[in-house]
């Protein structure tokens, strides 16, 4: 029996703002964007379940082919919440960059985007060491083969969606035909398998990172495992809890952006990117996020 549930967001909230924020590809697999609306396969108490989503004004509207358990409603809830920031009261942030006079253009431009999450740690933290010091494009090749070999599939209006794969699927990855058929580096595909080990250890969660004190705390765990650095963990901090003070110092896009703008006049000089972050505290991330963003808009 079909499920359709609402989900309202703080306002301001703009979900096209948010759709156009993700990228999109014919190599992103773990989502489809198809006329305003997006489609990803979530897993709710240890069953895959597909999802539509669309907006309609301050709400994000949920559709799914599935009749849901009380407990899987709010799962889902809870999951869409995150991957689009939904309780997030931005108007602070806007008053903020509407007082910086080289910034406060993107108020209006972006007005109503929200960070684009990755609800999923795991996932994160793999798609973070995946992406390391290649290019986005290729990336997302990479991604999309190690998904569609370990990951789970699922077909729905005659599409298919997919699902990142467990810890436990990472562990078994076939290292030598990755690296001599699917162009995964050695590397990658070890780091791979420490993230995952530190899952099925217990040894990071997301329910641990959350009982740890402050930011730096969380950092320090994160960078504990072989394969996740300072850049890589201030990535997965900002995009799977919305952490303020995640700045992944180092990031092309991002030093970029703030030469474009002015912000910077040398690209390699981090004492002047980190005074400019000293200028929005405790909305480090999001800047992050809309300075990446003005690159496209």
């Amino acid at each position: 029996m079909k499920t359709q549930l609402s989900l309202a967001c703080s306002p301001p909230f703009d979900f096209n703002k948010c759709l156009n924020a993700l990228y999109r590809s014919t190599d992103e697999i773990l989502y489809q964007v198809i006329d305003g609306s997006v489609f990803r396969l979530i897993k709710l108490e240890n069953e895959y379940i597909p999802v539509a989503l669309t907006g309609r004004g301050n709400e994000i509207i949920i559709e799914t082919p599935q009749s849901l358990t009380p407990h899987q409603t709010e799962q889902l809830k809870q999951y869409v919440g995150r991957w689009f920031d939904a309780d997030r009261d931005l108007k602070p942030f806007y008053a903020l960059v509407e007082s910086h006079p080289k910034l406060a253009h993107l108020s209006s431009q972006l007005h109503g985007l929200r960070i684009m999450g990755i609800p999923d740690l795991f996932e994160a933290l793999c798609w973070s060491i995946i992406g390391q010091q290649i290019n986005l494009s290729f990336a997302h090749k990479l991604k999309r083969r190690l998904v569609e070999l370990y990951g789970e599939k699922l077909t729905w209006k005659e599409m298919d969606l997919y699902h990142f794969p467990s810890p436990e699927k990472i562990l078994t990855i076939d290292e030598e035909y990755l690296h001599n058929h699917q162009q995964f580096s050695r590397s990658k595909l070890k780091y791979l398998k420490n993230v995952a080990q530190a899952f099925v250890s217990g040894n990071i969660s997301h329910q641990r990172l959350l009982t740890l004190p402050d930011f730096e705390s969380q950092q320090a765990l994160l960078t504990s495992v072989k394969g996740i650095g300072v850049w890589s963990a201030n990535y997965v901090l900002m995009k799977s809890f919305g952490a303020p003070k995640a700045i992944p110092f180092g990031d092309t896009g991002l030093t970029q952006a703030l030469f474009n703008l002015g912000l910077i006049d040398d690209r390699k000089n981090e004492d002047a990117i980190r005074a400019f972050f000293k200028t929005m505290p405790g909305w480090e991330a999001y800047t992050v996020f809309y300075l990446w963003n003005s690159l496209s808009s």
